[in-house]
């Protein structure tokens, strides 16, 4: 019976690591900065192809592919005229070395989450964890946001941090609508942090913060794929679940998404078919009333992006809009210089639809509306190391500041 037990233990844990996506023999191609020409061809092949980072005029693309797709990307780039180079010949070994990294630091900080909230990336379950052990210590002042159950059952938790004066204006943070982009949620973390300890900033407004705004593809991304993105919804292709959760927003859902299952972009089967989107956009709305300020906190590209993302024609605040993102970028260039652009979502990243900031600022009339993309880190930009997260959150929260100071001041 013992032999048994251990073998069964030995099953359960080489099983969990088999279990972890393989990426051998992926690659991670680079362009050279794109044209205004080659745009309309890179945002169609976006649509199928994984690309990473903000591709735009004047910026080079990143392109994750398969064995079985490097070939075709290779030849559209060259047909279009586009240099590449390969970034990351083999993406297998980053990964397996990373997880095994990442798994060791866990069983090092076993029940800890708050102490190594800032030296390793913390799973869902931890991130729960540190959500309700600040609002142990900071009851008074702390109130529990329990927006929405996930497609397979998992509660969605955020935190409103408020000193409780009556119609107070709100700010909103939230970080993790896509799965893979692990080095937002610290910067929500820190957020926490911040504004529990300091009276002042909770005298200025009503604090919304949700670290994990995809908690159900954000868990695979640990579990089983690391560059998982959407959600985890089935579709009627059981080979492609999930949505983009930042397609499936209730504000021109409809009008530009791809239809294919298999997209990173596919927008669910209709406006707030996700329930954490749902969720999301339902709290926005109740609310709009105070709310003066929304963040979507993303990576990479070192870029603040507002309204709209489906066309460059200015929206009427779009001077506010461009001074309070300078504000931002100021401050965060100020620590460590490291320089971050402030851009209409259309012309800086390209045309989307159904996304989250679009429909704060375009359904909830919250006037200051905007998309972070982090710094790169790591082989391509979506695997940064744990030892970038400091540095991150530490240049990351004066911008934030700025940027909330400047709203509340105009």
């Amino acid at each position: 019976m013992k032999l048994l037990s251990c073998a069964a233990l030995l099953f359960l844990v080489l099983g969990s690591a088999l279990a972890y996506k393989s990426y051998s023999g992926y690659q991670v191609l680079k362009t050279a900065p794109l044209t205004a020409a080659a745009m309309p061809y890179i945002n169609r092949m976006s649509q199928r192809f994984d690309f990473w980072g903000t591709p735009g005029v004047g910026r080079p693309a990143t392109v994750m592919v398969s064995p079985e797709e490097a070939p075709v990307v290779v030849a559209a780039f060259n047909r279009m005229r586009v240099a590449h180079e390969v970034l990351v010949a083999d993406l297998g070994p980053v990964v397996e070395k990373q997880h095994a990294e990442r798994e060791a630091l866990k069983k090092a900080h076993p029940g800890s989450p708050r102490a190594a909230a800032y030296d390793r990336f913390l799973d869902y379950m931890e991130v729960h964890m540190f959500i309700h052990e600040v609002m142990d210590t900071y009851y008074d002042i702390t109130h529990h946001l329990d927006l929405a159950n996930t497609t397979l059952g998992q509660g969605m938790h955020g935190i409103k941090i408020s000193n409780g004066q009556p119609g107070q204006k709100a700010v909103w943070f939230d970080c993790a609508i896509h799965a893979r982009e692990w080095l937002s949620t610290p910067v929500c973390l820190r957020i926490i942090d911040e504004v529990v300890a300091n009276p002042a900033l909770r005298d200025l407004a009503d604090w919304y913060i949700l670290p994990v705004a995809n908690p159900d593809g954000y868990d695979y991304s640990f579990t089983d794929d690391r560059f998982w993105r959407k959600t985890r919804s089935p579709n009627p292709d059981a080979n492609c679940p999930g949505t983009d959760p930042n397609r499936n927003f209730d504000f021109l859902w409809d009008a530009g998404n791809p239809t294919d299952y298999c997209s990173e972009v596919y927008p669910g089967t209709g406006a707030f078919s996700e329930p954490e989107v749902k969720g999301i956009g339902n709290l926005i709305l109740d609310i709009a009333d105070n709310l003066v300020l929304y963040v979507a906190v993303h990576s990479y590209g070192e870029m603040i992006l507002y309204p709209y993302g489906h066309t460059v024609e200015p929206v009427p605040n779009v001077d506010q809009l461009i001074a309070a993102g300078t504000a931002s970028a100021d401050a965060i260039a100020a620590v460590a210089g490291t320089a971050y652009t402030v851009e209409n979502s259309a012309s800086g990243l390209y045309f989307t639809y159904g996304a989250s900031d679009d429909f704060a600022y375009g359904r909830g009339a919250v006037e200051f509306a905007y998309t972070f993309e982090l710094s790169a880190g790591g082989s391509g930009g979506f695997d940064p190391p744990a030892s970038q997260i400091q540095p991150t959150v530490d240049e990351v929260w004066p911008g934030i500041l700025a940027l909330v100071e400047y709203v509340l001041a105009n």
